[in-house]
């Protein structure tokens, strides 16, 4: 019997890594795909209707959302682990498999396998409210009807929250050491191009385009003033005052562990690129001060 609808139950995903094997995302919370036929249409003089529509390339991007719960990252999944840099050119599959409605795990699959896909943006957000998420975007130019999805273990894993993260081991900046963070964020866009050769259609590669920027955001409740200065100088022969490089390490536990186990390295050229003092109107809302921080090039991620 046909289904009657898709929803969170009966639906999968799996990533493959180059030469690996198929592992089920645990924690999955949403995936998504969207395919773009990019057209260029060519005309001639003396005639005012379209001469011809050239697909250029297919273009497939694979969203995938998931809550860290103490097994492995999606980042881990699709390239085993470690630096933005050693990483860069790794590939994956990904399968995204429909089950049926009426059963209570995932059963019967059909799938749609995106090969060759390259991650190309990443987000990490750690709120006080609600778990701990991890955001993955692929982007490939090959989709088609085929593999299955299994079900996810269903033990009780515990999603990690505001008390897993570990701020003893974390080595935060200055500005924001010892506040009370209410949300931290780790975010890069990788900017990924297309490389192209004579003979073939498809693109050989999709490199990253290096220098990449990797930005970390705290937002703190705030005591008082932000206290951060600015000063454009009006002396000759100065470029005014940088603030200083900081290293950047976020550490957070797995489940009721007081070691860590999620470890996020920024490496130590972390430098504040903005802050924000915002908030605490008549409505009632507390003030937050925001800090934004940047490096390039510099992300290593180790989890379980």
């Amino acid at each position: 019997m046909p289904n009657n609808r898709v929803f969170y139950a009966s639906q999968g995903v799996s990533i493959t890594p180059e030469g690996g094997s198929a592992t089920t995302v645990q924690g999955a919370q949403s995936v998504g795909v969207t395919t773009s036929f990019n057209l260029e249409q060519a005309f001639q003089l003396g005639q005012l209707a379209l001469y011809d529509n050239i697909v250029a390339d297919p273009e497939v991007t694979v969203s995938i959302s998931k809550a860290l719960d103490g097994e492995s990252l999606i980042w881990q999944l699709a390239t085993g682990g470690g630096s933005l840099v050693a990483n860069a050119n790794d590939q994956a599959d990904i399968i995204i498999a429909v089950g049926d409605d009426t059963a209570e795990t995932l059963t019967n699959t059909v799938g749609v396998q995106c090969t060759g896909m390259y991650i190309s943006s990443l987000t990490y957000t750690f709120p006080v409210d609600g778990p701990f998420t991890e955001e993955i975007d692929f982007v490939g130019n090959s989709k088609s009807l085929a593999g299955t999805v299994s079900a996810p273990a269903t033990s009780g894993n515990i999603m990690l929250r505001r008390q897993h993260f570990l701020e003893g081991s974390s080595t935060l900046p200055a500005e924001v050491d010892g506040k009370n963070l209410s949300n931290v964020t780790i975010s890069a866009d990788l900017g990924r191009e297309s490389m192209y050769k004579l003979g073939s259609f498809a693109p050989f590669h999709r490199f990253v385009n290096f220098p990449l920027e990797v930005t970390t955001t705290f937002e703190v409740i705030a005591q008082t003033i932000d206290g951060v200065s600015a000063d454009a100088e009006s002396v000759s022969c100065t470029g005014g005052s940088l603030p200083s490089e900081q290293p950047i390490v976020i550490a957070l536990c797995d489940g009721g562990q007081t070691t860590a186990s999620y470890t996020f390295d920024l490496g130590t050229k972390n430098v504040l690129q903005s802050v924000e003092y915002s908030g605490g109107d008549t409505s009632g809302g507390n003030v937050t001060i925001t800090y934004t921080y940047s490096t390039y090039n510099e992300l290593s991620i180790t989890s379980p």
